[in-house]
Protein backbone atom coordinates (compact mmCIF):
# COMPACT_ATOMS: atom_id res chain seq x y z
CA UNK A 1 0.00 0.00 0.00
CA UNK A 2 1.35 3.33 -0.39
CA UNK A 3 0.81 5.51 2.61
CA UNK A 4 -0.89 8.99 1.46
CA UNK A 5 0.02 12.61 2.63
CA UNK A 6 -3.60 13.94 2.42
CA UNK A 7 -4.36 16.02 5.38
CA UNK A 8 -0.83 16.10 7.06
CA UNK A 9 1.38 18.36 9.46
CA UNK A 10 4.73 18.44 8.76
CA UNK A 11 5.99 20.76 12.04
CA UNK A 12 9.07 20.99 11.29
CA UNK A 13 11.18 21.95 8.38
CA UNK A 14 14.24 24.08 7.49
CA UNK A 15 13.96 26.37 4.17
CA UNK A 16 15.97 29.52 2.93
CA UNK A 17 16.69 32.07 4.29
CA UNK A 18 19.32 30.52 6.43
CA UNK A 19 22.82 30.87 7.05
CA UNK A 20 22.58 27.28 6.20
CA UNK A 21 22.62 26.00 2.75
CA UNK A 22 19.28 24.90 1.82
CA UNK A 23 17.05 22.94 -0.68
CA UNK A 24 14.39 25.68 -1.34
CA UNK A 25 12.74 28.95 0.29
CA UNK A 26 9.75 29.03 2.06
CA UNK A 27 7.32 29.46 -1.10
CA UNK A 28 8.58 26.38 -3.07
CA UNK A 29 8.76 24.13 0.38
CA UNK A 30 4.76 25.22 0.85
CA UNK A 31 3.76 25.36 -2.42
CA UNK A 32 5.37 21.36 -3.04
CA UNK A 33 3.88 20.25 -0.17
CA UNK A 34 0.41 21.91 -0.59
CA UNK A 35 0.21 20.20 -4.19
CA UNK A 36 1.61 16.85 -2.06
CA UNK A 37 -1.83 16.82 -0.26
CA UNK A 38 -0.10 18.39 2.80
CA UNK A 39 -2.70 20.71 5.26
CA UNK A 40 0.31 22.67 6.58
CA UNK A 41 3.58 23.01 7.87
CA UNK A 42 5.88 24.60 10.44
CA UNK A 43 8.85 27.18 9.21
CA UNK A 44 11.24 26.61 11.78
CA UNK A 45 14.69 28.87 11.72
CA UNK A 46 17.71 28.64 13.80
CA UNK A 47 18.86 32.47 13.22
CA UNK A 48 15.17 34.23 13.51
CA UNK A 49 11.49 33.85 13.84
CA UNK A 50 9.76 32.11 11.26
CA UNK A 51 6.01 34.03 12.54
CA UNK A 52 6.14 36.95 9.82
CA UNK A 53 7.64 34.82 7.04
CA UNK A 54 4.92 32.16 7.86
CA UNK A 55 2.17 34.85 8.14
CA UNK A 56 2.78 36.45 4.83
CA UNK A 57 3.36 33.42 3.07
CA UNK A 58 -0.45 32.30 4.24
CA UNK A 59 -1.89 35.43 2.44
CA UNK A 60 -0.91 33.47 -0.88
CA UNK A 61 -2.49 29.73 0.53
CA UNK A 62 -6.26 29.47 1.32
CA UNK A 63 -5.86 25.73 1.76
CA UNK A 64 -2.92 24.78 3.11
CA UNK A 65 -1.63 26.43 7.07
CA UNK A 66 1.72 28.16 7.21
CA UNK A 67 2.91 28.22 11.18
CA UNK A 68 6.49 29.72 12.30
CA UNK A 69 7.62 29.59 15.35
CA UNK A 70 10.67 30.81 17.55
CA UNK A 71 14.39 29.31 18.20
CA UNK A 72 15.58 30.44 21.41
CA UNK A 73 19.33 30.61 20.43
CA UNK A 74 22.02 33.97 20.62
CA UNK A 75 20.33 35.34 17.39
CA UNK A 76 17.33 35.92 19.61
CA UNK A 77 19.18 36.59 22.75
CA UNK A 78 19.23 33.18 24.17
CA UNK A 79 16.85 32.36 26.09
CA UNK A 80 14.74 36.00 26.25
CA UNK A 81 11.10 36.27 27.53
CA UNK A 82 10.87 39.46 25.64
CA UNK A 83 11.68 37.36 22.27
CA UNK A 84 9.62 35.08 22.79
CA UNK A 85 6.31 37.23 23.99
CA UNK A 86 6.82 39.18 20.80
CA UNK A 87 6.24 35.99 19.00
CA UNK A 88 3.73 34.58 20.58
CA UNK A 89 1.46 37.72 20.02
CA UNK A 90 2.57 37.49 16.62
CA UNK A 91 1.00 34.11 16.22
CA UNK A 92 3.99 31.85 16.73
CA UNK A 93 2.70 27.95 17.48
CA UNK A 94 5.99 26.68 18.58
CA UNK A 95 8.81 27.86 21.05
CA UNK A 96 11.85 25.68 20.62
CA UNK A 97 14.87 25.91 23.06
CA UNK A 98 18.21 26.57 21.97
CA UNK A 99 19.69 24.62 18.80
CA UNK A 100 22.54 24.90 17.45
CA UNK A 101 23.78 27.78 20.13
CA UNK A 102 22.79 24.97 22.98
CA UNK A 103 25.63 24.15 25.11
CA UNK A 104 25.38 20.26 24.44
CA UNK A 105 25.33 20.80 21.08
CA UNK A 106 28.89 22.85 21.17
CA UNK A 107 29.92 19.93 22.47
CA UNK A 108 28.89 17.12 20.71
CA UNK A 109 29.96 18.87 17.60
CA UNK A 110 32.82 20.35 18.98
CA UNK A 111 31.51 24.16 18.39
CA UNK A 112 28.58 26.11 18.22
CA UNK A 113 26.89 27.15 14.89
CA UNK A 114 27.69 24.03 13.24
CA UNK A 115 27.15 20.20 12.53
CA UNK A 116 29.07 17.43 11.77
CA UNK A 117 29.47 18.45 7.75
CA UNK A 118 28.05 22.12 7.51
CA UNK A 119 28.22 25.35 9.20
CA UNK A 120 25.59 28.00 9.52
CA UNK A 121 26.44 31.10 11.49
CA UNK A 122 29.03 32.11 13.97
CA UNK A 123 30.93 28.93 15.36
CA UNK A 124 33.25 31.28 17.37
CA UNK A 125 37.27 31.26 17.89
CA UNK A 126 37.10 27.28 18.96
CA UNK A 127 38.86 28.71 21.90
CA UNK A 128 35.80 28.05 24.05
CA UNK A 129 33.42 25.60 23.86
CA UNK A 130 30.36 26.88 25.70
CA UNK A 131 26.48 27.53 24.84
CA UNK A 132 23.32 28.12 26.14
CA UNK A 133 22.16 26.37 28.90
CA UNK A 134 18.59 26.66 30.73
CA UNK A 135 20.01 25.78 33.91
CA UNK A 136 21.28 28.04 36.86
CA UNK A 137 24.51 27.71 38.86
CA UNK A 138 22.77 24.91 41.39
CA UNK A 139 21.50 22.93 38.45
CA UNK A 140 18.22 24.24 38.44
CA UNK A 141 15.75 25.58 35.83
CA UNK A 142 16.71 29.04 35.32
CA UNK A 143 14.52 32.06 35.77
CA UNK A 144 14.86 33.35 31.91
CA UNK A 145 13.77 29.73 30.92
CA UNK A 146 10.86 30.08 33.70
CA UNK A 147 9.27 33.32 32.18
CA UNK A 148 9.40 31.67 28.50
CA UNK A 149 7.61 28.44 29.86
CA UNK A 150 4.95 30.82 31.91
CA UNK A 151 4.34 32.71 28.39
CA UNK A 152 4.03 29.19 26.49
CA UNK A 153 1.60 27.59 28.96
CA UNK A 154 -0.09 31.03 29.04
CA UNK A 155 -0.80 31.09 25.02
CA UNK A 156 -1.06 27.54 24.76
CA UNK A 157 1.63 26.53 21.92
CA UNK A 158 3.83 23.90 21.56
CA UNK A 159 7.40 23.77 23.84
CA UNK A 160 10.36 22.06 21.49
CA UNK A 161 13.21 21.16 23.85
CA UNK A 162 15.47 20.93 20.54
CA UNK A 163 19.51 20.35 21.21
CA UNK A 164 19.52 20.33 25.21
CA UNK A 165 21.00 18.05 27.21
CA UNK A 166 18.94 14.54 28.67
CA UNK A 167 19.70 16.11 31.93
CA UNK A 168 18.24 19.75 31.25
CA UNK A 169 15.42 18.10 29.43
CA UNK A 170 14.34 16.49 32.03
CA UNK A 171 14.28 19.42 34.46
CA UNK A 172 12.95 21.58 31.78
CA UNK A 173 9.56 18.85 31.25
CA UNK A 174 9.26 19.03 34.76
CA UNK A 175 9.32 22.44 34.99
CA UNK A 176 7.23 23.38 32.44
CA UNK A 177 4.45 20.55 33.26
CA UNK A 178 4.50 22.52 36.90
CA UNK A 179 3.93 25.90 35.11
CA UNK A 180 1.09 24.68 33.23
CA UNK A 181 2.20 23.75 29.84
CA UNK A 182 -0.05 21.42 28.14
CA UNK A 183 2.44 20.72 24.78
CA UNK A 184 5.66 19.48 24.84
CA UNK A 185 7.48 17.68 22.17
CA UNK A 186 10.67 15.86 22.37
CA UNK A 187 12.84 17.44 19.50
CA UNK A 188 14.52 14.48 17.37
CA UNK A 189 15.28 12.14 20.20
CA UNK A 190 17.61 9.61 18.61
CA UNK A 191 19.37 12.51 16.55
CA UNK A 192 23.48 13.15 17.94
CA UNK A 193 21.75 15.88 20.00
CA UNK A 194 19.47 14.70 22.49
CA UNK A 195 20.39 10.81 21.81
CA UNK A 196 18.33 9.61 23.90
CA UNK A 197 17.71 6.42 24.46
CA UNK A 198 14.34 4.45 24.70
CA UNK A 199 13.92 4.42 28.65
CA UNK A 200 14.94 8.13 28.81
CA UNK A 201 11.89 8.93 26.15
CA UNK A 202 9.69 6.22 28.00
CA UNK A 203 10.16 8.23 30.98
CA UNK A 204 9.33 11.97 29.28
CA UNK A 205 6.16 10.69 27.72
CA UNK A 206 5.28 9.80 31.19
CA UNK A 207 5.86 13.09 32.76
CA UNK A 208 3.39 14.10 30.34
CA UNK A 209 5.94 14.76 26.65
CA UNK A 210 5.14 13.79 23.34
CA UNK A 211 8.15 12.44 20.74
CA UNK A 212 8.81 14.13 17.24
CA UNK A 213 10.76 12.18 15.08
CA UNK A 214 12.20 13.15 11.75
CA UNK A 215 13.59 11.65 8.62
CA UNK A 216 16.71 13.76 8.95
CA UNK A 217 17.48 11.58 11.86
CA UNK A 218 17.29 8.37 9.86
CA UNK A 219 18.73 10.35 6.72
CA UNK A 220 21.58 8.76 4.34
CA UNK A 221 24.03 12.00 5.48
CA UNK A 222 23.36 11.69 9.44
CA UNK A 223 21.75 8.05 9.75
CA UNK A 224 21.96 8.45 13.46
CA UNK A 225 19.42 5.89 14.33
CA UNK A 226 17.62 3.25 11.49
CA UNK A 227 13.82 3.21 10.37
CA UNK A 228 13.68 -0.28 12.30
CA UNK A 229 14.83 1.34 15.78
CA UNK A 230 12.22 4.24 15.22
CA UNK A 231 9.64 1.94 14.32
CA UNK A 232 10.85 0.18 17.50
CA UNK A 233 10.52 3.40 19.56
CA UNK A 234 7.19 3.82 18.66
CA UNK A 235 5.68 0.62 19.45
CA UNK A 236 7.14 1.25 22.68
CA UNK A 237 5.72 4.54 23.67
CA UNK A 238 2.68 4.34 21.71
CA UNK A 239 1.67 6.42 18.30
CA UNK A 240 -0.45 8.53 20.58
CA UNK A 241 2.43 10.10 22.16
CA UNK A 242 4.51 11.03 19.05
CA UNK A 243 4.33 12.54 15.75
CA UNK A 244 6.80 11.94 12.82
CA UNK A 245 8.37 15.03 10.44
CA UNK A 246 10.63 15.58 7.63
CA UNK A 247 12.82 17.81 9.82
CA UNK A 248 14.16 18.52 5.47
CA UNK A 249 15.12 21.19 3.45
CA UNK A 250 19.21 20.61 3.68
CA UNK A 251 20.56 20.23 0.17
CA UNK A 252 21.34 16.83 1.05
CA UNK A 253 17.82 16.03 1.10
CA UNK A 254 14.45 15.22 -0.64
CA UNK A 255 12.00 18.15 -0.51
CA UNK A 256 10.41 18.23 3.15
CA UNK A 257 7.17 16.69 1.82
CA UNK A 258 8.78 13.95 -0.17
CA UNK A 259 11.12 13.59 3.04
CA UNK A 260 8.24 13.26 4.84
CA UNK A 261 6.34 10.60 2.12
CA UNK A 262 9.82 8.34 2.38
CA UNK A 263 9.83 8.26 6.12
CA UNK A 264 6.39 7.57 6.72
CA UNK A 265 6.60 4.60 4.03
CA UNK A 266 9.15 3.41 5.56
CA UNK A 267 7.69 3.40 8.67
CA UNK A 268 4.64 1.71 7.34
CA UNK A 269 6.87 -1.07 5.31
CA UNK A 270 8.69 -2.09 9.11
CA UNK A 271 5.23 -2.12 11.05
CA UNK A 272 3.07 0.78 11.87
CA UNK A 273 -0.49 0.71 10.53
CA UNK A 274 -2.07 3.14 8.29
CA UNK A 275 -3.97 4.21 11.22
CA UNK A 276 -0.65 4.68 13.45
CA UNK A 277 0.58 7.05 10.72
CA UNK A 278 -2.63 9.02 10.54
CA UNK A 279 -2.11 9.71 14.21
CA UNK A 280 1.49 10.92 13.79
CA UNK A 281 1.02 12.49 10.72
CA UNK A 282 -2.43 13.98 11.01
CA UNK A 283 -4.44 13.84 14.14
CA UNK A 284 -1.61 14.43 16.74
CA UNK A 285 -0.34 17.63 15.08
CA UNK A 286 -3.45 19.09 14.81
CA UNK A 287 -4.04 18.76 18.08
CA UNK A 288 -0.46 20.44 19.27
CA UNK A 289 -2.04 23.12 17.24
CA UNK A 290 -5.22 23.33 18.94
CA UNK A 291 -6.71 23.09 15.20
Amino acid sequence: MLISLEGAYDLHVHTHPCLFPRLCDDRAAVTAAAQAGLAGMMLKCHHESTVSRARELQREFDNFKVFGGIVLNEYVGGINPQAVEAALKMGAKEVWMPTIDADNHAKAHGSKGKYDVQEGGSTGDGSEIKGVNVLDSEGNINRQTKEVLKLVAEFDVILGTCHLSPDEIYKLVKAAKELGVKKILITHPFFKVPALSVSQLKELVAMGAKAEFGYCTVSPMWHYATVQEVTAALKEIGAENAIIISDAGQRHNPMPHESLRVFAQCLYECGMSKEELRLLMVDNPKALLNL
